[in-house]
């Protein structure tokens, strides 16, 4: 064999190599060996390194339709304290589609409701959706306090309650958004049901 033929032996031998462990790399590196724990990892390092501050709540996994992959959804909450909080429901299937998202549902941004809209027995499940919704309520004392210190200087809190005594009434299913700002030595309490997020009553306390 002269040394043409033995060079482009060589070469053929060469590339069927780098095919072959292209491949495999593909096949063990990218699919095979990514666990349910890692790829989980990786979704929520890239959302919180996309999205500083966020909170990010990974609410299901399950084995993707595509083979080797994991269908992942997250929860992302935007601006948790303020008083407009943006909640996403965002899936990944990785790593068939990398950090690719899907949105699945979008429950509040810009303390729009979605799931409220002509929806009269609307639940209300999450605390930034109960934020969302006592601010939108736009009552005078939530709106003085904005005014005067600036929406972004407010914070807003929601917690739910099952049964609770307020006042001499007990009430039940109901959540109360906390309104504080730093410069306010007071507090501003709205209390709505869970259904519907109607306006029970608003209240105040001094820190």
């Amino acid at each position: 064999m002269d040394l043409l033929s033995k060079a482009v032996v060589i070469a053929i031998v060469a590339a069927i190599l780098v095919v072959g462990v292209y491949y495999a790399f593909q096949k063990v590196f990218i699919t095979g060996q990514v666990t349910e724990r890692q790829a989980v990892a990786l979704v929520t390092n890239y959302l919180q390194s996309h999205n500083p501050g966020a909170a990010i709540n990974i609410t299901n996994v399950t084995a993707s339709q595509y083979p080797g992959s994991w269908h992942i959804e997250a929860a992302f909450v935007g601006n948790a304290t303020s008083p407009c909080p943006e909640y996403v429901l965002y899936s990944f299937d990785y790593p068939k589609y990398g950090f690719v998202n899907r949105t699945d549902n979008v429950y509040t941004e810009g303390c729009v409701i979605y799931g409220m809209i002509g929806n009269a027995s609307y639940t209300i499940g999450s605390y930034p959706v109960a934020i969302a919704r006592a601010t939108s309520l736009n009552l005078s004392q939530v709106s003085s306090m904005m005014n005067r210190y600036g929406r972004g200087n407010v914070t807003a809190m929601a917690r739910f309650y099952q049964n609770i005594t307020l006042f001499n009434g007990t009430y039940s299913k109901i959540w109360i958004v906390n309104y504080t700002a730093p410069a306010d030595n007071g507090s501003v309490y709205v209390v709505i049901s869970q259904t519907n997020g109607k306006y029970v009553f608003t209240y105040n306390s001094t820190r």
